[in-house]
């Protein structure tokens, strides 16, 4: 009986097929140009139709100054205080970027407001915002 055991288990090792990793090849670059956006205010959701690909993201008002527009954190602080009113941008899907400083509104409700709206337009507006979007990206 053991035998038989050790043959079945030599014979599904080898019929198994192997696993390889997938790769998600998406044309992003800090060259890419959008030529359409959407993002409604008082929206965290946002979304630019860039080089042919739609891309999302969410926008999120945090406590840090990003200083201008493009750049670029893994993390974003926020105050209990109420003093979140830096607008900072994320891109979802088809890839995931850092966070990228948008702007500063005057105060944490406009931040709220108006963070998607501009996350968008910046997509479609900014280079260097754009730039720091597609550069570095991950799954």
């Amino acid at each position: 009986m053991k035998k038989h055991l050790i043959i079945a288990g030599i014979i599904f090792a080898v019929t198994i097929p192997p696993t390889y990793a997938v790769t998600k090849c998406v044309k992003l670059t800090p060259s890419t140009t959008c030529s359409s956006f959407s993002g409604a205010p008082g929206q965290s959701n946002w979304s630019a139709t860039c080089g042919g690909i739609e891309i999302q993201g969410v926008a999120f008002c945090g406590s840090q100054n990003g200083g201008s527009a493009g750049t670029k954190s893994e993390n974003v602080t926020t105050s209990a205080t109420d003093d979140n009113k830096y607008c900072w941008c994320k891109m979802v899907s088809p890839a995931v970027s850092s966070w990228v400083f948008n702007n500063m509104s005057g105060d944490a409700l406009n931040c709220r407001s108006l963070c998607a709206h501009d996350c968008a337009i910046n997509a479609r507006m900014n280079s260097a915002f754009r730039s720091a979007l597609f550069s570095g990206l991950s799954d």
